[in-house]
């Protein structure tokens, strides 16, 4: 199966809204980098949920200041020469057959 790295940013000012997207987002296998940004490999149909969540919030209606947004990057590749203090053990491949 073909995975993407994939980075999930928001800000997203009401606490009940940013809390269940958070949990939404780990929920589809996402891991916390930091507190409002998410990390993990997912494949098409994954992402596709994850827009579908993000959808869900109505982020595009002019009144709201929220916004988020969903970016392919690899990060495991930084590691160690672009990223600072983010944990490795975070970067754990779909297909690694380490137990967790």
């Amino acid at each position: 199966m073909i995975y993407k790295q994939t980075i999930v940013s928001y800000d997203i000012e009401d606490n009940k809204t940013r809390t269940r997207l958070r949990k939404d987002l780990i929920a589809l296998g996402l891991v916390p980098i930091q507190k409002s940004v998410l990390w993990g490999y997912l494949n098409n149909s994954e992402e596709k949920a994850v827009i579908g969540v993000l959808k869900k919030l109505n982020l595009d209606k002019a009144t709201n200041n929220d916004s988020a947004f969903l970016a392919h990057a690899d990060l495991e590749g930084a590691l160690d020469k672009t990223t600072f203090g983010v944990n490795k053990e975070l970067f754990i491949h779909p297909d690694d057959d380490r137990i967790i």
